[in-house]
């Protein structure tokens, strides 16, 4: 594989990345069991993260259907 996996900051979840990464070597059984190590420990990251607003509907990056007849 040529990228690399991405750096966080955080060596938890960058060693979560990491075993990620790169599952060609890797036996199916074991896609699974790396695959959920690495969503407990995102998600466990993310469980005290404060939420951030988003933008009230009719602001500027909401998309505009086209109107009938146009």
């Amino acid at each position: 594989m040529t990228e690399q996996p991405p750096v966080t900051g955080r060596d938890d979840i960058d060693t979560a990345c990491r075993d990620v990464a790169d599952l060609s070597d890797v036996a199916i059984t074991e896609h699974v069991d790396r695959l959920t190590r690495a969503h407990e420990v995102v998600s466990s990251a993310l469980a005290n993260v404060p939420l951030v607003a988003l933008p009230k509907p009719g602001g500027p990056i909401e998309p505009q259907l086209p109107q009938p007849g146009r």
